[in-house]
């Protein structure tokens, strides 16, 4: 960048590209030797833009400098419908196709030539929520305040890009004071009033949770490399382009909602404030927030250009007189008391959550989150791990009662085929468990212990055909085999619960332990 004198009083200031090429930003003149109407006489015979506003005292280095132009009544009815963001009903179209009554046009802010004019795209801005006009009710409102500041925004990003593009070299991130950032109350729900008008903003829990979900899905899409910037008193929406008044004091890093004892919900935010802005708020200049959001029903995805269907926290403000009362004071540092209890606690919890004990609170709650989360999958497990366990010890106790019947079947068999007499059962049994029954069998062959029948009196009395005992084998194999089919049980546990619910009968038992003395 470089002045360059074309009269006595004139200064151009003129860009230089990385090229070489260079190109007009603005025109200033000096005060002390030239008046306003002679100043725009010039201008005219250059064939430049008669706009004027007065200078900052700053550089200002954007491609078209942002003039404020006086427009007249009579300007303005001549401009088409498509220059106003607002046409309140009860009008009809004259042959020219512009509403009338004209009085009906509301917030002009395009010129005659369809040029979005940004002094009075941000006066519009301003003087929306104060508005009276027909049919504008306090959605409406925030609906085209909203469509006006992306208009806004969409201007910004376009001088940006191309701005970036032509003079790279000019600009650099802004680094910001190095720190964690402190948490500050943004926003609550509720119904809120204008102090001297009768502005009425309604925000609900499910607007402040909205704006949490959003401000997430801002960061993902990369909206603002450093967060979203906090700046002084609104200056932005106010009108001010000068890099002084338009500075940030801080950046929003992250934001939650936090529920309040008397029902609200705030939305809190991680601001990380640069040193001068830690400076103001410490010494009592500032100590209010205010939020600048878009709606849900008119924020954008910037990927996509689909809704975003959700709130769209896009910065904020410091401030002395917030819309919303009773909010927490913003603060830049807490007090050394509390950070050391803050630092001492942190390093109390970091080594069984196994952090280190540079670990932020973010960190810190982070892991703790997670503890939670295994706990309740321990607790679940745990229960598992008990039905699990006992339906193990049923199932042995069930493969206990097979073994012992299976036991009795064979020293019963032993007896009837006589290797052993009822006094050798425990030695047989011994003799089994140790060689297998095959090996003990060798030495117990059959009809080592000479057997004769006992007459026909007791078990082997006849009986007559009427009263035969119940087929008890055929039943419990029966019963084993429902139960294998129906509950999918193996065929050993199976056999073993049907001898159980078979034998349970006197009469089936008692016809079973005669079965077995006879066989």
């Amino acid at each position: 960048m470089r002045k360059a004198a074309e009269a006595d009083g004139i200064s151009l200031i003129i860009g230089i590209r990385s090229d070489g090429r260079s190109d007009l930003q603005s025109v200033r003149a000096d005060a002390d030797k030239w008046t306003t109407e002679r100043f725009r006489a010039w201008l005219k015979e250059k064939d430049m833009s008669t706009n004027i506003t007065p200078a900052t005292g700053e550089e200002n280095y954007e491609e078209g400098v942002e003039e404020y132009a006086e427009w007249t009544r009579a300007f303005i009815n001549e401009l088409p419908d498509g220059s106003f963001l607002y046409i309140a009903p009860g009008g009809e179209k004259d042959e020219d196709g512009k509403t009338k009554p004209r009085s009906l046009r509301k917030f002009p802010y395009k010129d005659s030539a369809g040029k979005v004019d940004l002094p009075h795209l941000r006066s519009a801005i301003q003087r929306i929520p104060q508005s009276d006009a027909p049919g504008l009710t306090t959605e409406k409102m925030r609906s085209l305040q909203a469509r006006a500041r992306q208009i806004l925004e969409d201007q910004r990003e376009g001088a940006s890009e191309e701005s970036a593009a032509a003079y790279s070299e000019w600009g650099a991130p802004v680094s910001l004071t190095d720190s964690l950032g402190r948490w500050s109350e943004l926003v609550r729900s509720g119904s809120h009033f204008g102090r001297a008008s009768e502005r009425r903003v309604d925000l609900t829990a499910a607007d402040v949770r909205s704006m949490a979900r959003g401000y997430a899905a801002i960061q993902s899409e990369g909206w603002f490399s450093a967060g979203a910037p906090v700046g002084y008193n609104h200056a932005t929406i106010e009108g001010a382009v000068d890099a002084e008044s338009t500075k940030a004091a801080g950046r929003i890093l992250e934001v939650e909602a936090r529920a309040n004892e008397d029902g609200t919900v705030s939305l809190w935010g991680l601001v990380r404030w640069t040193a001068e802005a830690s400076g103001r708020i410490r010494s009592g200049e500032f100590d209010g927030f205010s939020i600048e959001a878009i709606p849900r029903g008119d924020a954008r995805s910037k990927k996509t250009g689909e809704p975003l269907g959700e709130w769209a926290l896009i910065g904020g403000t410091l401030t002395n007189e917030p819309f919303v009362p009773g909010m927490s004071a913003v603060a830049a540092s807490e007090t050394s008391k509390t950070t050391r209890n803050n630092m001492d606690l942190i390093k109390l919890l970091s080594r069984p959550l196994s952090l280190s004990e540079s670990a932020n609170e973010a960190e810190i709650l982070a892991a703790v989150q997670e503890l939670i989360e295994k706990t309740s999958q321990v607790d679940a497990l745990t229960e598992s791990l008990a039905t699990a366990q006992q339906d193990r010890d049923d199932l042995r106790e069930e493969r206990d009662d097979l073994r012992g019947w299976k036991r009795e079947r064979m020293l019963d068999q032993a007896c009837a085929d006589g290797r052993i007499s009822a006094a050798e059962r425990d030695r047989y049994l011994n003799a089994v468990e140790k060689l297998g029954e095959e090996e003990a069998n060798y030495t117990y062959f059959e009809g080592r212990i000479p057997t004769r029948e006992q007459g026909n009196s007791g078990n082997d009395a006849p009986r007559n055909a009427d009263n035969a005992p119940p087929d008890v084998d055929a039943e419990v194999r029966a019963e084993a085999d429902r139960l294998a089919e129906d509950q999918g049980m193996d065929p050993a546990s199976a056999y073993a619960r049907a001898m159980t619910t078979v034998l349970s009968d006197p009469t089936k038992f008692a016809a079973y332990e005669a079965a077995s003395s006879n066989s």
